[in-house]
């Protein structure tokens, strides 16, 4: 029999007009960006939030950039810091009281002396090391900022992955102050801005070396196209390991962009032209926390030394992270791990990035450490009909936490079933560890 007509494509493609369509107008809006990037309407910033090496002058003296050219959003030398002249701007503080506030106000706030001296030398030292070692053996990263005219790739490179590279990394995710002295004052405003269950999206270094080209100025919250005036739901932790300034392209920031983008609202664009970006300015050591509704990017570094940053990305436990750590994490990271870590990294689920079914609480360690030893055993087809040999394989779901603690409960059971896996110990697991921890009673 025929499936019924209104169910053809063609019925469909003919009853769905684009004026009918559900919400086409906001999500083809392309708003904030198709505004972020208009010609000459944001203050200092000609070409919009975003350069083309095409607009450059071909006789400059770098391909595809104008670095002498004031009206350009990334030249924040002259007139963009006039504007802000009669501000005041986040600088580096101490007390999380003047930290809340510039992160309410500005959109981001500045840790002085987040790492202690030797914490950035360890820091610092081992990054080099990790970089070098990793452009000598042809597996370097260069992305983020796209390649000037005369270069095949960027001059940027990216470290990924930090938590295989180092134990000073796996200690800044636990914002463990042998790692990050200020680890507590850092975790207590990433607790308030996306409440204790976020989870670690990526921890990534960022070097950028002479004359990289700028990045276009960004949201990193714009992967989900919505404003909310609300919070955040993404926020990221910048570890600065060398002295920035204008001078070496210090992160572009456009202050207080964050309440002006999400008051427009989703999918509509700023009414006003945006204040002009500036080049953040820190020493190394400090720790800037910023929102993911803040505009920024890298800027142009004009000095002949790299520069480097590491940025840490949080986001709500029930958003994709943007890198599956539970592919890349090494296995003895995570089986010395601590519940804190594997919970920000995303191990224990709660509904959701579960496998086969293993999502109620559950830490999936076990089930990656049976595929990384090519033994995990998926269910397949089973039957009433199926072989002993088939119902008592040795199946992955049998170790994660749900399959353990409901073995001895199962109604149904085969017996010579049950008999085979009497004797059959649980692989790794955590006795219930549960991380954020419930807040105390005085924390209420």
């Amino acid at each position: 029999m025929p499936a019924p007509i209104e169910f053809s494509p063609e019925y469909v493609a003919e009853h769905s007009p684009r004026e009918e369509r559900l919400y086409e107008s906001f999500l083809k809006s392309g708003e904030p960006y198709k505004t972020l990037y208009r010609k000459a309407f944001h203050v200092s910033a000609k070409d919009g939030y975003v350069a083309d090496p095409a607009d450059a002058p071909s006789d400059g003296q770098v391909p595809g950039l104008d670095l002498a050219d004031d009206s350009l959003y990334y030249n924040t030398g002259g007139s963009a810091r006039a504007y802000w002249s009669g501000y005041r701007l986040p600088v580096p503080e101490k007390d999380i009281r003047h930290l809340r506030r510039d992160l309410r106000e500005w959109g981001y706030c500045l840790i002085d002396a987040a790492l202690s001296s030797e914490q950035l030398q360890r820091m610092k030292q081992r990054l080099d090391e990790q970089a070098a070692g990793e452009r000598l053996a042809g597996v370097a990263s260069f992305m983020g900022t796209p390649p000037r005219p005369d270069e095949e790739i960027s001059s940027t490179q990216f470290v990924h992955t930090l938590i295989n590279k180092g134990r000073q990394f796996v200690e800044c995710v636990e914002h463990d102050p042998a790692g990050v002295q200020a680890g507590p004052v850092i975790e207590q405003l990433l607790n308030e801005t996306m409440g204790r269950n976020f989870l670690m999206s990526c921890f990534i270094a960022i070097i950028t070396n002479k004359n990289n080209m700028p990045q276009g100025l960004h949201q990193d919250q714009a992967i989900a196209p919505f404003q909310d005036p609300a919070a955040p739901f993404t926020v990221n932790t910048m570890f600065i390991l060398d002295d920035m300034g204008e001078h070496n392209g210090g992160t572009l920031v456009v202050p207080g962009s964050h309440r002006i983008l999400s008051e427009a609202g989703s999918g509509n664009a700023p009414d006003e032209p945006l204040p002009p970006a500036i080049n953040l300015e820190a020493p190394a050591g400090t720790v800037m926390i910023f929102e993911g509704r803040l505009l920024h990017g890298t800027g142009v570094n004009k000095s002949d030394t790299s520069r480097t940053i590491l940025v840490m990305n949080s986001v709500k436990p029930f958003m994709r992270q943007q890198e599956l750590h539970m592919l890349s994490a090494a296995p003895e990271i995570l089986e010395n791990a601590s519940d804190k870590l594997l919970y920000r990294l995303g191990a224990k689920v709660f509904g959701l990035g579960g496998v086969e079914g293993a999502w109620n609480g559950d830490f999936q360690v076990d089930q990656r450490l049976r595929l990384e030893r090519g033994e995990y055993v998926r269910i397949g087809e089973l039957s009433p009909n199926s072989s002993l040999e088939e119902l008592s394989r040795d199946y992955g779901y049998r170790y994660s936490d749900s399959g353990y603690k409901q073995r001895d409960h199962q109604p149904g059971t085969d017996k010579s079933v049950a008999a085979r896996l009497k004797d059959a110990g649980r692989g790794w697991h955590m006795d219930d560890a549960y991380f954020p921890r419930r807040p105390k009673e005085e924390d209420k």
